[in-house]
């Protein structure tokens, strides 16, 4: 099984200054404002945030990643380079690719984009099942295992909300999907009668953190057709999966899943990924 991790974006978020709490150390706030945020160097030994992902992946059975960069990016291609070169990299075999921003705009066109570009940037992919995740969410082992034995052969994870604010929820997508578990609907920061129907009619309400096993094959035609965001002018995976959806209701399958995602979105998250990351990999 092979893993397409995405970490070309701009980690705007992440260099804003940073409000309230001021214990963060400051060398943690330097690499916060320069390095791409999936190389902050965190837990006991300090290593990159992404080693952390791409280790869990490798115990799950993954043996192949690649990892899709801004074409900025100096410092994660020659960091993993040198570890797969001192046999450290946990048996992956690591490729790369850029995102490569198009002409007249500042940041990358968006997480769909990401893919195309990937592919169209290692063609034997185009034939390939692979999983596709984040580069700032902690995924668990247990995360990759789910993907990698499932029969079905497009689908996502469907993470439980006990215990997040309704706020926190809110800013996410949520699934909605049939009684067999295949996606209807993927329903992204949902407006205020958007929430009162999902209240009232989800007794049990699941969320989407950006994770998926798709085909190639079937994917493809998805990603080729999916607009431009009306708002934020990007081509979003929300927005590839949700249309998938709505054509071929029977297209994705959905699994449950209730284990924690720490995700490292902005300095506030810092110190609590960093309580988290106190072993050894």
């Amino acid at each position: 099984m092979k893993l397409l991790i995405l970490a070309g974006g701009m980690s705007s978020r992440m260099k804003k200054n940073l409000e309230g709490n001021t214990n963060l150390d400051s060398k943690l706030i330097e690499q916060a404002n320069t390095l791409p945020k999936s190389m902050i160097g965190l837990g006991k030994d300090g290593r990159p945030f992404l080693d952390y992902v791409l280790y869990n992946a490798s115990v799950a059975g993954v043996k192949e990643v690649v990892l899709l960069l801004n074409p900025k990016d100096t410092v994660s291609q020659p960091y993993y380079e040198k570890l797969m070169a001192d046999e450290k990299s946990w048996g992956l075999k690591i490729g790369f690719a850029r995102q490569f921003i198009p002409e007249g705009r500042e940041k990358p066109l968006g997480t769909t984009d990401a893919i195309e570009q990937t592919l169209n940037q290692f063609p034997a992919w185009k034939e390939s099942r692979f999983i596709v995740c984040n580069g700032d969410n902690l995924y668990p082992v247990k995360a990759f295992e789910l993907l990698l034995d499932e029969a079905y052969p497009n689908a996502m994870l469907d993470w439980d909300t006990e215990g997040y604010t309704v706020d926190r929820v809110r800013n996410c997508a949520i699934i909605k999907k049939d009684s067999e578990g295949y996606l209807i609907d993927l329903l992204e920061k949902p407006n205020d009668e958007e929430w009162e129907e999902i209240v009232a009619t989800m007794p049990r309400i699941g969320i989407s953190w950006n994770i998926f096993a798709f085909t190639s094959t079937a994917l493809i035609p998805f990603l080729e057709k999916t607009p431009l965001h009306p708002v934020r002018n990007e081509k979003e995976i929300p927005v590839t999966v949700r249309m998938w959806a709505n054509e071929n209701p029977r297209g994705i399958y959905t699994i449950q899943i209730a284990d924690v995602l720490p995700d490292l979105t902005s300095k506030h998250d810092i110190a609590e990924v960093q309580a988290l990351l106190n072993y050894d990999i």
